[in-house]
């Protein structure tokens, strides 16, 4: 098969990207490389060529098409590095952000030891968060969503650890499991539908509307969630989430009968609420 120089790849495409201006459209390209070709940083540096054909190249050029019509980078090349693995995404869920990152870490690091531990991810999506807490966790980990869509994505992705997590398609509303949990995750839909225009246009065209918005009460899945908690998750378990730090007293209010916490970003948001019950 013939074979193509990475560096000519990276010149095209800063030369027929014009959807971005300036550092992004390197940024972009660079992203684009990475998730599509697997070519790093040293790659480019050391001019690494890979295998290219006709086919490839008119895939290619496709692909620049859909980066000038603003489709996020990830859907483009149908994957995202999340943690330490890369998964599979399409518009059906939602693009893995390194807030979520932050919260499998803190999850990971609170939670590690020897007893089995049973793990819930609410909202699942792509299954980024469940799989990472079962690479890393001693645990049997579950993980439910209302979206039949994300839970075939989901699925796909399950098969990067033997299937080992169990994907259930329901929303938090209709789950009736019949073991109790000791550690309850959730990235949940928190933003209000009034702060709509404060979210990226990118994203309101392309991401999940029901997994990124809630129409009215915008800590309707915390209520939902606490009341679950309260027949299914073990005493001495620990709830964690992703926040909107827009609500951190209204969170402070709903959870002010367990043993709580606000946890900043690297950025210095609060951005999870981790609660346990005693």
């Amino acid at each position: 098969m013939p074979v193509i120089d990475s560096n000519s790849i990276y010149n095209e495409l800063l030369s027929k990207v014009n959807y971005y201006s300036g550092n992004d459209i390197k940024n972009i390209s660079l992203k684009y490389l990475y998730q599509k070709f697997n070519l790093s940083n040293s790659d480019l540096l050391l001019n690494k060529t890979i295998n290219w054909n006709k086919k490839i190249n008119i895939a290619f050029n496709k692909d620049i098409e859909k980066i000038n019509n603003g489709i996020p980078i990830q859907y483009i090349a149908k994957s995202q590095f999340f943690y330490d693995q890369n998964f599979y995404v399409d518009e059906s869920v939602l693009i893995p952000r390194p807030e979520t990152e932050e919260l499998v870490s803190h999850v990971i690091r609170l939670e590690k030891g020897d007893k089995k531990k049973n793990v819930l991810d609410i909202g699942t999506g792509s299954g980024c968060i469940a799989i990472s807490l079962f690479k890393h966790l001693e645990a049997n980990v579950f993980g439910i969503d209302s979206s039949k869509a994300a839970i075939k994505i989901a699925n796909k992705n399950n098969k990067l650890i033997e299937n080992q997590v169990r994907f259930i398609h329901l929303g938090i509303e209709e789950y009736n499991p019949e073991i109790n949990f000791d550690i309850i995750v959730s990235n949940p839909p928190y933003i209000s539908i009034n702060d709509k225009k404060r979210v990226d246009e990118n994203v309101l065209r392309h991401e999940p509307y029901e997994a990124l918005f809630v129409d009215k009460d915008p800590l309707y899945f915390y209520r939902k969630i606490l009341m679950f908690c309260k027949n299914y998750l073990n005493r001495k378990g620990n709830m964690y989430f992703e926040i909107n730090d827009k609500y951190v007293n209204e969170l402070g209010v709903l959870f002010s009968g367990y043993d709580y916490k606000f946890i900043n970003d690297i950025y210095g948001k609060k951005r999870f609420l981790f609660v346990s019950v005693v």
